[in-house]
């Protein structure tokens, strides 16, 4: 099968729709079938590169003034419908509802080819990165983006998104069309295969990876380490990867005095990451914003107990007392208890980390290509029969 995907971000931007979108199309192409990605360039120039097996077209654009890392791309280019249109897609994916989402929809319309629209990023919550005071906080503004994701995702001929938790937040919003729930893949074998340091007995290593942005509540892992270490215990926290929140919580450290015991390491590739996770006892993530969490599942493919707020759909993932452990959104005090609860019984650490090994094994990359291919001859076969 020939699959076009359409994302607002790629390598070498690293973040949870780019790694989603490396696993999936590196497994489909071990399988035979052909991927071309369309994404914006890290600068104005138009550039097609062969990575990892996908043929990449790069779109110039320009960055958003209040997040970098994400950049904004013409939703039309007639080089690329022309490229697309020799490609002779079977299908179209758009990952993300932007320039380049709009830029597929009109190319998967024009070609008359079934177009799956898979809904990642709880986008109300972003709002804060908009340029235009006052607005970007109002209900109005939340009720504005959610007609503007129902107008884009409606326009698809099938809506995925990856848990049960968001797919009723989609269709208590407005989705019009049945939702699928397709989960986000992770390099499962890279992250179960780690290299695991020898990890010392009088020594808690705890970590967070991921976006380094405001809406994660990364600060409420420092105030929590701060309370741990006020309770006398030996800890430690890693913060690793990078975003526009990285100097405001390097500031929340040094304001807490806490800055010897947390490492603001930068972003790693995941080869290196796989190592550099499994070399610590205790993942967290205070984040409220997660349609899956993936960190979470790599996380639990590397044997590291994980903890995180009981909001969304990080239960879809973590099941507490039997995979790992909950906390109340925002409480740096539970959170705290949590660790120390952990940090004191060794034993039950390793069982809920074991459990959770097996909790990540579903979400494998063999296993997630496979329900794709499903949804995708599905979605072909029911666009023919119109």
């Amino acid at each position: 099968m020939k699959v076009a995907i359409f994302a607002d971000s790629y390598l070498p931007t690293i973040n949870g729709v780019v790694t989603q979108i490396r696993n999936i199309s590196k497994e489909l192409i071990r399988r035979g079938d052909e991927v071309v990605i369309v994404a914006p360039a890290q600068d104005s120039k138009f550039s097609e590169e062969k990575i990892e097996g996908a043929q990449v077209l790069y779109l110039p654009s320009i960055a958003l003034p209040t997040y970098s890392e994400y950049r904004v791309m013409p939703p039309h280019s007639s080089r690329i419908i022309s490229k697309i249109k020799n490609f002779k897609p079977d299908i179209v994916h758009v990952h993300t509802p932007f320039s380049a989402g709009w830029l597929g929809l009109q190319i998967g319309k024009k070609l008359k080819v079934p177009i799956v629209g898979t809904y990642h990023t709880l986008l109300p919550e972003f709002l804060m990165y908009l340029p235009i005071p006052f607005v970007k906080n109002s209900q109005w503004a939340k009720s504005v983006t959610w007609h503007y994701t129902n107008f884009f995702y409606n326009q698809c001929d099938v809506i995925t998104t990856p848990t049960k938790t968001m797919k009723e937040e989609l269709e208590k919003n407005g989705a019009k069309k049945n939702v699928v729930v397709l989960p986000n893949a992770i390099d499962f074998e890279m992250f179960n295969s780690a290299k695991k340091s020898k990890k010392s007995s009088k020594s808690t290593k705890m970590i967070y990876f991921g976006r380094i942005s405001y809406e994660k509540n990364i600060e409420v892992l420092l105030l929590a380490l701060r309370h741990i270490l006020w309770k006398g215990k030996n800890v430690s926290l890693t913060i690793t990867g990078s975003g526009p929140a990285l100097e405001y919580l390097k500031n929340i450290a040094r304001e807490n005095k806490i800055s010897k015991h947390v490492d603001f390491h930068p972003t790693l590739l995941q080869n290196e990451l796989a190592d550099h996770v499994a070399s610590h006892d205790i993942f967290m993530t205070a984040s409220t914003i997660e349609t899956q969490g993936l960190t979470i599942l790599e996380a639990m493919a590397a044997g590291v107990c994980c903890i995180g707020a009981n909001h969304l759909a990080i239960p879809d993932s973590i099941k507490d007392g039997k995979n790992g452990l909950l906390f109340k959104p925002y409480d740096f005090l539970e959170l705290a208890k949590k660790c120390e609860k952990l940090i004191s019984e060794p034993k039950l650490r390793k069982k809920l980390a074991e459990n959770a090994v097996q909790t990540a094994r579903n979400y494998s990359s063999a296993i997630i290509a496979t329900q794709t291919q499903d949804l995708y001859k599905s979605a072909v076969a029911n666009f023919k029969s119109k």
